[in-house]
């Protein structure tokens, strides 16, 4: 009877502490990304009014290839979307390892310079069939994406995806009659009950498992 008391006081210790720091993880993570939108939406809402690009692909790409900002190439360049030089660019370089040793990335004046920018790009030839999709349909636009070899990845258009969803980006993308500032006030209103609602989810969906191993552990004691 010690040994299975033991065995289970350790686990309920071990499964308080993972999930302790996978909720320090994820607030850590979250308001990096809250401090990026708050920085940032405006030029991505922008950007989607000037080209029909989704907000919330912009967002996506922004926070994917950047880290929420917080990567060495984005702090050094202001290069949010992983931009590379390319033939015809004449403006600033920075060499940044990448797929390849010393790669040749853009390197702008400020972030709003490469939020434009990355519309210039998607203007190219190449992304043409992005234009034909719908303008809130980010499903299709992050295969479209992969599809125009925007990134290397094999699985860009699920990252892309993920990033979309798990931060509820898309709600960028709906037709309203709100002002930047109000979307933008709006979404951070719904992030933050995302992820308090989160991990009140996730705590308790926690304690269901703890019970019904216990549960089980009981009845295997019970029957010996």
């Amino acid at each position: 009877m010690k040994k299975i008391f033991y065995f289970l006081l350790f686990f309920l210790i071990f499964s308080f502490l993972s999930f302790s720091k996978e909720k320090k993880e994820q607030n850590i993570e979250i308001e990096n990304v809250i401090q990026y939108i708050k920085k940032y939406a405006v030029f991505a809402i922008e950007e989607m009014e000037k080209f029909g690009i989704p907000a919330s692909i912009k967002l996506g790409q922004g926070i994917l290839e950047s880290s929420s900002g917080n990567s060495i190439l984005s702090k050094e360049t202001n290069n949010h979307f992983g931009i590379k030089c390319g033939k015809n660019w004449i403006g600033d370089i920075y060499y940044h390892d990448d797929d390849h040793p010393k790669e040749c990335f853009r390197k702008y004046n400020s972030i709003k310079d490469s939020y434009q920018d990355h519309s210039k790009i998607l203007q190219k030839p190449r992304y043409s069939k992005l234009f034909l999709l719908k303008n809130n349909d980010y499903q299709s636009w992050a295969i479209e994406l992969k599809k125009a070899g925007y990134a290397t990845s094999l699985n860009y258009d699920d990252l892309l995806i993920d990033q979309i969803e798990k931060y509820i980006l898309w709600k960028f993308d709906e037709k309203n009659s709100y002002g930047i500032e109000k979307k933008i006030n709006l979404y951070l209103t719904s992030i933050k009950n995302g992820r308090n609602n989160f991990f009140f989810k996730r705590k308790m969906y926690l304690f269901y498992k703890i019970f019904l191993f216990l549960k089980k552990k009981w009845t295997l004691y019970k029957n010996k």
